[in-house]
């Protein structure tokens, strides 16, 4: 099977990888130098919920994907990019602690909730990912092995026929768009619930090694080494552009400020747009109309532990028939599909 997928991102890069490992043929189409949620992401797993101190979605199921998937990306790839943490949630009350302290006694928690310590409660099975060298280094692979083309996506050269797409004159069985935020611009999935949300993140050299852990408060504190931090991240909906803010900056500082007596100053700051959705489940799936046209998006800010799992669901769904997850299949949203005022010139079939 020949497959074209757009995208490089998290979601572009482990959908390309499922690919190779799977035996087919692969085209990659991105342009380098568009801005990328994937570039700025922190790429952290977290097993954990804290609001309500429950166990992440399928996180039982998603956690072996990810080290295994990551593992042998770095062998392939000779980067080191998956680093387990040590990882404390700091209790802001009595109750939580105690809460704490329950879920800790219950075998279906007791694999994520660790021991206490000075008010902090440890958080097992955690790590970073450097996305951004990810990236980086699997863009390089796939040029090298020329399997990536450096271009913006052209929709209006794609070309439905019953049997695949044809893309400037170049027939795939198959078509995988995995374009982060920028999916939610597009008429082909403006009926998808997008909700997407800016984040931003600061870097900050302090006088002092506040700590050798990273922190879970108001906001993560991930130690950098030789003092330095990074404080991630904030949510935000307005405006959606991927320029940094004073208020980021300022909010993020004085978060750090109620945690540690430590003068510090700011030496790096980014932001970026989370391909996030209303009802926080990704989106897979092909187009209700489109046929042979696929989705893979909706990752939000848990891309590092949803993509290695999603990626080989979604490609045994296109090449072995095997079903989707309802969670996760673009058809629950059919309804909207369905009452949508789409310009139809979008879909033409025979431009």
């Amino acid at each position: 099977m020949k497959l074209l997928v757009v995208g490089t991102g998290l979601a572009g890069l482990s959908i390309a990888e499922r690919i190779l490992e799977a035996g087919h043929k692969l085209t990659v189409i991105s342009n380098l130098n568009k801005a990328s949620s994937t570039d700025v992401a922190t790429g952290m797993y977290n097993p954990i919920v804290f609001r309500h101190l429950n166990k992440s979605w399928m996180v039982d199921e998603l956690t072996p994907v990810i080290h295994d998937f990551f593992s042998k990306l770095e062998l392939k790839l000779n980067v080191a990019i998956d680093t387990p943490i040590k990882f404390f949630k700091k209790f802001p009350n009595d109750d939580y602690k105690n809460w704490w302290i329950k879920r800790q006694e219950d075998a279906e928690h007791k694999d994520y909730f660790g021991p206490i310590k000075d008010n902090h409660g440890e958080i097992l099975n955690a790590g970073l990912v450097d996305c951004k060298k990810l990236k980086a280094a699997y863009e390089e692979y796939l040029l090298k092995e020329q399997l990536l083309i450096n271009d913006d996506f052209d929709y209006s050269s794609l070309i439905q026929r019953d049997n695949g797409i044809f893309y400037k004159d170049e027939f795939y069985d198959k078509v995988i768009l995995c374009e982060g935020p920028y999916a939610a611009e597009n008429e082909l999935w403006s009926w998808l619930p997008f909700n997407i949300c800016k984040g931003e993140w600061i870097t900050i050299e302090s006088e002092t090694e506040v700590c050798d852990f990273v922190l879970n408060a108001v906001t993560n504190v991930i130690p950098q080494g030789e003092k330095k931090f990074k404080l991630s991240s904030t949510f935000s909906w307005e405006p959606l552009d991927w320029k940094t803010t004073e208020s980021a900056r300022t909010s993020l500082s004085n978060d750090f400020k109620s945690l540690f007596d430590s003068p510090f100053k700011v030496i790096d700051q980014q932001a970026a747009l989370r391909p996030t959705v209303a009802d926080r489940r990704p989106y897979l799936g092909e187009h209700p109309e489109f046929k042979n046209l696929y989705i893979f998006n909706g990752l939000g800010s848990k891309g590092v532990m949803l993509a290695p799992y999603f990626s080989k669901h979604l490609l045994e769904h296109i090449t072995e028939s095997k079903p989707l997850l309802n969670e996760v299949d673009i058809i629950r949203h059919k309804k909207r599909f369905l009452n949508r005022n789409l310009d139809e010139s979008s879909l033409d079939k025979n431009h």
